[in-house]
């Protein structure tokens, strides 16, 4: 995976690995360690919810968990990740498949935005965001392709 840096590229470094623990603990349904990774007033804006404090995080997640399994797998394309001392936002397109599932169930890229600070030397989400676009007219999700493999060069 690509990673677009700007700022600080050793303090990216550190949140690209917070990044994977998250990640860790998202596929590994360990909810306690997510909402270790959270700041206490951890905000969310989801595809169908939006939720404030660490207990509606924890709450949310664990709604979730039994859709989790060892066949996950988080993808990402696209990444920006902006890196100073104190805050880092990335964004990009992700999505959770299941490996065992992959060619029978096709899951949709979502825009996804992960805001971190550092409190106390641990950087913490302070806010996560996920979403998919919305034709105005229609009201229907947009579906956002995956890139192709192959270009023709001619």
């Amino acid at each position: 995976m690509r990673i677009e840096i700007e700022g600080d590229s050793h303090i990216a470094q550190e949140v690209i690995q917070q990044i994977q623990l998250w990640d860790k603990a998202v596929v590994g349904k360990q909810i306690d360690d997510l909402v270790h990774q959270c700041a206490n007033d951890v905000s969310m804006f989801d595809v169908s919810s939006q939720l404030n404090g660490i207990h509606q995080y924890k709450t949310e997640w664990e709604k979730f968990s039994p859709y989790f399994n060892e066949n996950m797998h988080i993808s990402r394309r696209d990444v920006k990740l902006y890196a100073s001392e104190e805050l880092a936002i990335l964004h990009c397109h992700s999505k959770v498949e299941n490996t065992a599932l992959k060619g029978k169930l096709q899951m949709p890229w979502c825009r996804t935005t992960l805001c971190l600070q550092k409190k106390e030397g641990h950087w913490l989400v302070v806010h996560q965001h996920i979403s998919m676009p919305i034709d105005m007219e229609t009201g229907k999700g947009v579906i956002l392709k995956d890139e192709s493999k192959l270009r023709l060069v001619v």
